[in-house]
């Protein structure tokens, strides 16, 4: 017998679950990368990050850090970026590790997580060649 009180609540639970399932933000972060996207990869960052990229090696806030991401995308087309290794921390931080190729160049490529009003936000990105 068709019940359409309990399909609409089996319906409902189904839909607050996924939902509320947890995306992975490495994989975002790692697609902004692999497509050049400063402004994608700016909406991860914390207000503060430490940069270390090639001519910048600092604390930068969010929207300094954007710009100087931009402009190294803009100067060094992204053709690959592939993730080596991820993991986490005790202290719950995540962390990535890959190489980038851009710009005819190779990096290493790694970036900090860590939860920050219940969102991960890059608080360190580091860009530098191989």
């Amino acid at each position: 017998m068709f019940r359409p009180a309990a399909f609409f609540f089996f319906l409902c639970m189904l839909m607050t679950g996924h939902a509320t399932a947890q995306v992975d933000p490495s994989q975002g972060i790692i697609s902004a990368i692999r497509n050049g996207n400063s402004a994608e990869v700016g909406t991860h960052f914390n207000d503060m990050v430490d940069l270390n990229i090639p001519g910048f090696k600092d604390s930068y806030s969010k929207t300094q850090a954007e710009r100087i991401i931009r402009d190294f995308f803009s100067n060094n087309q992204v053709s690959d970026v592939s993730v080596n290794r991820e993991g986490s921390s005790t202290d719950g931080s995540k962390y990535t590790i890959g190489s980038l190729n851009a710009g005819g160049k190779r990096y290493r490529l790694f970036f900090l997580l860590r939860k920050n009003k219940g969102e991960y936000l890059i608080y360190q990105l580091n860009i530098q060649p191989e």
